[in-house]
């Protein structure tokens, strides 16, 4: 197994203990062999990324889009901010099931309140309108049934994964409490090293690019979607976002002079030379295409590309719905029969407990 071959990684994600990303964190390296990891709470979505880039951790995993809410853009903002610094391994698909927490000893009709992410109260709204609860606002779902703990709230219940139950010792009122079943999130793992080359030969693979259009070119995005329609290139996703020129890859250095340009800018506004900028509304585009970036017909499609882009880069190659790892000693270890020059370590996810019938036919021995 992975887990004896690997130290134990360390894995950053936003939150405080308990939170649906570490969950994500566990169930993930649990799905590719790794059994034990040392999970790493941060404060924002940067923290992450900033911690990853330094090397203060082994790998980071990260929301991107959720089937009710919707993308979190601040990551795909980060994602290019840090391209170069990080590089997308996997990804993993986590079903959310929203839980009902209460300190021991609290009974369901005790609570008055419910405190929880706005987005966990919008979607339970229903739930918590039926059962005569008010929706409070808190930082996040563990952070909510962290301070249910720390301030003893005997009237008031936290929304929460059923894993932040068991870290901060609270008992499950009620499970499943979602409108809507259909509540599933995406998570990205990244680390500081790409993928070598070859690992994801012979698997379903997905790679993720981020490109911008030349401006005021008629039809420019219909083109671009053209270069991977025209060679029968599927995609699963795309999304657009402002483009900031001169944000790829500006995590991935050095912090620029951030403070002297404010002060320059500063002294421009009180002497009254400073420029006030036209609006610009160009954008950046991200992609997620269902094939490998090593084959001749993605590599066709990117040089393409480039040609009606100012700029097109490759934020990752990896599984659909898994993850690809490389033992801390170095040494590549593979699952699934992938080709032995991958070097790497595929994993699809969790594996399903099945319900098999046999039917037999003639006389077994």
């Amino acid at each position: 197994r992975m887990s004896e071959l690997m130290s134990q990684p360390t894995v950053g994600f936003q939150g405080v203990p308990g939170a649906y990303s570490e969950s994500a964190s566990i169930e993930a390296f649990a799905a590719a062999g790794v059994d034990e990891i040392q999970a790493r709470g941060f404060h924002t979505f940067e923290d992450v990324f900033v911690a990853l880039s330094k090397g203060a951790i082994d790998y980071a995993v990260l929301p991107v889009e959720n089937t009710l809410g919707g993308s979190i853009h601040v990551n795909y903002d980060l994602l290019l901010r840090f391209h170069g610094a990080v590089h997308i391994l996997g990804e993993y698909t986590l079903r959310v099931r929203h839980t009902l927490l209460a300190l021991p000893g609290v009974q369901l009709n005790d609570i008055k309140k419910a405190m929880s992410h706005p987005q966990a109260l919008a979607q339970t709204e229903s739930y918590l309108r039926t059962a005569g609860i008010a929706p409070l606002v808190g930082y996040d779902t563990a952070g909510s049934a962290e301070l249910v703990v720390q301030q003893g709230l005997r009237d008031t219940a936290a929304i929460a994964s059923i894993h932040a139950a068991k870290v901060h010792g609270l008992e499950v009122l009620d499970y499943g409490i979602e409108d809507d079943p259909n509540n599933f999130t995406r998570f990205l793992i990244l680390s500081r090293a790409a993928p070598p080359p070859g690992a994801l030969l012979g698997f379903a693979a997905k790679t993720s690019v981020v490109f911008t259009p030349h401006r005021d070119e008629a039809g420019v995005l219909f083109k671009a979607m053209s270069v991977f329609a025209v060679r029968d290139i599927n995609l699963s996703k795309i999304e657009s976002r402002p483009h900031k020129p001169g944000v790829l890859g500006a995590g991935a250095g050095p912090a620029a002079g951030a403070s002297g340009g404010a002060e320059a800018r500063r002294a421009s506004a009180a002497n009254g030379t400073a420029v006030v900028p036209a609006a610009s509304f160009e954008y950046t585009f991200y992609v997620d295409l269902l094939v490998g970036v090593e084959e001749e017909r993605t590599q066709n499609a990117l040089r393409h590309l480039r040609e009606m882009c100012s700029s097109v880069s490759v934020l990752g190659c990896y599984p659909q719905n898994g993850l690809v790892l490389r033992p801390a000693n170095g040494s590549p270890q593979t699952d699934a029969s992938p080709p032995a020059s991958s070097g790497a370590r595929v994993s699809h996810g969790p594996a399903t407990r099945l319900r098999v019938g046999i039917v037999g036919f003639g006389t077994f021995g």
